[in-house]
């Protein structure tokens, strides 16, 4: 990943590429143009930035001095997603009244307090567009003094003023103590501020450093970052001019730095990011669901169709046992229900036992009955067969399976087939 910082002034821009390698920064890129026109921007930044290769870019907006106003708050909130909430209605007595609604953030001081910071809301969204015109539009909108604190500082331990043409900050342990935006060219504005300070809070910075260069004040400058030890591998920018960047690179991966894009300005470029990393798997996904869901409509279809068949089989079956009725509400019920009926107690219990006792006797000689009475112990059987044999042969069967059958009736019909009547009982039954 590169991080990349762009950083304006009314007279310049300078640009910084870094890239994260670990815990580390790389420095790759220094550069600085010449830009009083700000519509311009794109085009100058399309022009003389080289291309990234298709590695990932993040892009951080520093912008100048001017634009930002700070102010100390005491608020009873600790959180920095409620603060910034709460900062618009806070900070609307301090703008004028066309800006009722400015793009701010605020960072928490060490002492309790909330060093905020606001912007015209229209003026940060007007180099956002510009940005995002040349395709680098920016993650974070930060000041550069308000990320100073990420510094290597030679004095850890103490507090100590960073200084550079527009902004005066101390800083100490890795946190930011005091921040003012200030023209600290005149060095005895810079002495009464520091005064005043210790005066009020009791911080005296042990050293003064300046960062920008060349330097112009009696101070020495900052001491090289050891990231920033040898030139970047691009541009013609010496390593010190590099250190606002670094500290905006820094502060972007601690993620406490002041952002003024939040809210109505915050980025939605992570989503784009992320659905672009993550692009193949969502499809492979969605591919994987709509073969689930296939699937499973195949298997309602195939289920929905043999339903369809049972029902049928089952009309036809109703059908065929009670020619004479009505389509029923419930074929299936009423044809359970008959079978209950036939297999219930009383004189008629072994009635299905019987029936299967015919079917299983009756071979082709025996073309059907067309009566069959059954008590449970004495029955009567009326049919046709083709021949008296056939008659003889089924009293055999029903003897055999337990029956004993009286001497049958038998008619003899033209065509040559016998109406018979059999009568007779259960075997051991009452005569």
């Amino acid at each position: 990943m590169i991080i990349q910082t762009i950083q304006l002034t009314e007279q310049q821009v300078t640009c910084a590429r870094f890239r994260k390698r670990g815990s580390e920064l790389l420095p790759l890129l220094g550069i600085r143009l010449p830009c009083t026109d700000l519509t311009a921007l794109p085009t100058l930044l399309q022009e003389q930035l080289p291309s990234t290769g298709g590695e990932e870019l993040r892009t951080i907006l520093g912008l100048p001095a001017a634009m930002l106003s700070l102010r100390e708050l005491q608020l009873p909130i600790s959180d920095r997603k409620k603060l910034r909430a709460v900062l618009p209605l806070e900070l609307a007595g301090d703008t004028p009244g066309d800006r009722l609604e400015p793009a701010c953030d605020a960072l928490l001081l060490p002492n309790g307090t909330q060093l905020a910071g606001w912007a015209d809301r229209s003026q940060v969204l007007s180099l956002i567009s510009l940005l995002a015109a040349a395709g680098m539009e920016p993650e974070v909108v930060t000041c550069p003094p308000l990320t100073w604190h990420r510094l290597e500082l030679p004095e850890q331990q103490q507090p100590v003023a960073l200084l550079d043409s527009s902004a005066l900050a101390v800083v100490q342990d890795g946190q930011l103590l005091f921040c003012r935006l200030m023209d600290t060219a005149d060095g005895a504005a810079v002495t009464r501020t520091l005064t005043a300070l210790e005066l009020s809070r009791s911080l005296t910075p042990t050293a003064r450093y300046r960062l920008d260069i060349p330097t112009t004040a009696p101070c020495p400058p900052l001491p090289l970052p050891s990231e920033l030890a040898a030139l970047p591998a691009e541009g013609e920018l010496e390593p010190a001019a590099l250190i606002s960047g670094l500290a905006m690179a820094r502060a972007y991966l601690h993620g406490d730095l002041f952002n003024l894009r939040n809210g109505p300005l915050a980025w939605s470029g992570a989503r784009s990011l992320f659905l672009k990393q993550f692009r193949i798997p969502i499809l492979l996904a969605l591919l994987a669901l709509l073969l689930l869901f296939g699937e499973a409509g195949l298997r309602w279809y195939l289920l929905q169709r043999d339903l369809t068949s049972l029902n049928s089989a089952i009309t036809a079956i109703y059908k065929g046992v009670f020619p004479n009725r009505s389509k029923a509400v419930d074929e299936a019920a009423e044809l359970k229900a008959e079978i209950r009926r036939l297999q219930g107690d009383g004189a008629g219990s072994d009635l299905l036992g019987f029936l299967l006792l015919l079917a299983q006797a009756k071979d082709d000689q025996i073309i059907g009955f067309s009566e069959v009475e059954y008590d449970g112990d004495r029955f009567r059987l009326k049919g046709d067969a083709r021949t008296n044999p056939a008659v003889a042969q089924l009293v055999q069967k029903l003897s055999a399976a337990g029956m004993t059958a009286d001497q049958p009736e038998l008619t003899s019909r033209p065509d040559g087939t016998v109406l018979f009547v059999l009568k007779g009982r259960k075997k051991g039954g009452m005569p």
